[in-house]
């Protein structure tokens, strides 16, 4: 349950560093992720609590985080992300948790960087680092699913820290007694906006969300676990299910039964007229995640393997 140990020949400075780090728990959620999560591991610095959640990998993954020194908790399901989260955090003595998506790379003083932003910004419950694609494009800006709207114009870049109503699930930064005040993630959501959720549920409570420019991260971006065709469709399916749950959970009972009722239509005149179309399977997904959660079936039911 302890930090990685600190070897006695350090440097002070650098023993102190390690030290520092020791009040973070950086926790990855790994499902078929051997193709990442090398990378993502060996970016992390010394001296942070290292903990995997490993979701029933058939590949390699629960012995790429051993080898790495991680310690690894290894479950007999998949449990999803948020779920898995929750697992991971249950037994960290620390006041921060980072929580990585495993197609992640922090640049070298992300970690660092976030522990003094949090200190400067005492009221944060939540920060997130300057998060890039392997391109080089900013992910910023984007607001929790439901308060979007279409044609909305585009962000302008923030040049240095910044308050924001959202910070992407690739990377969060909580302070660890905020986060079980809430109860962490919404247990009911096995994929996608378990983060829009808990973005909203912080705010709500009055806390800020920030985004860190001196800390910086590549994000791969849905490279997390390895492809299939049960994995897409899966993704897809839980990512209807999720906004539902959102709409009925956020916006109520009403609202999400209208929105509901829309969607399948659209999504059923598009399978019905366009049937050469390459989204075909995407449209079927969505229409089986929505009605499944308009019929009340649990999506923890329907994980992916």
């Amino acid at each position: 349950m302890n930090a990685r140990p600190v070897p006695e020949t350090l440097p002070a400075t650098a023993a102190a560093a390690e030290a520092r780090l020791a009040q973070v728990t950086i926790l990855v959620v790994a499902f078929n992720s051997a193709a990442v999560l090398p990378a993502c591991l060996a970016a992390l610095p010394r001296g942070a609590r290292l903990v995997v959640v490993d979701n029933a990998s058939t590949d390699a993954s629960a012995a790429i985080a051993a080898a790495a020194g991680a310690e690894v908790i290894r479950v007999a399901e998949n449990l999803g992300f948020g779920r898995a989260a929750n697992l991971g955090f249950a037994g960290a003595g620390t006041p921060f948790g980072l929580l990585l998506n495993p197609d992640t790379r922090a640049a070298p003083g992300m970690v660092e960087a976030l522990l003094e932003a949090a200190e400067r910004y005492p009221e944060a419950a939540l920060l997130a680092p300057r998060i890039e694609t392997e391109e080089g494009e900013l992910q910023f800006g984007r607001l929790p699913v439901l308060l979007r709207h279409r044609g909305r114009a585009r962000p302008v870049p923030p040049v240095g820290d910044c308050c924001a109503p959202y910070v992407g699930g690739a990377a969060m930064f909580f302070r660890l007694d905020a986060f079980r005040a809430l109860g962490g993630f919404d247990p009911e959501i096995f994929l996608y906006y378990e983060d829009d959720d808990i973005c909203m549920r912080l705010r709500a409570a009055g806390h800020a969300l920030v985004h860190v420019e001196a800390a910086r991260l590549v994000h791969g971006n849905a490279r997390s676990s390895a492809p299939s065709a049960v994995v897409s469709f899966g993704k897809e399916w839980h990512m209807a299910w999720s906004r539902q749950h959102m709409l009925r959970k956020h916006r109520g009972a009403w609202r999400a039964a209208m929105a509901g009722a829309l969607l399948m239509a659209e999504l059923a005149a598009k399978l019905a007229v366009q049937w050469g179309d390459p989204q075909r399977g995407k449209w079927s997904a969505r229409l089986a995640g929505t009605a499944a959660a308009m019929a009340g079936r649990r999506a923890v039911e329907v994980a992916i393997r």
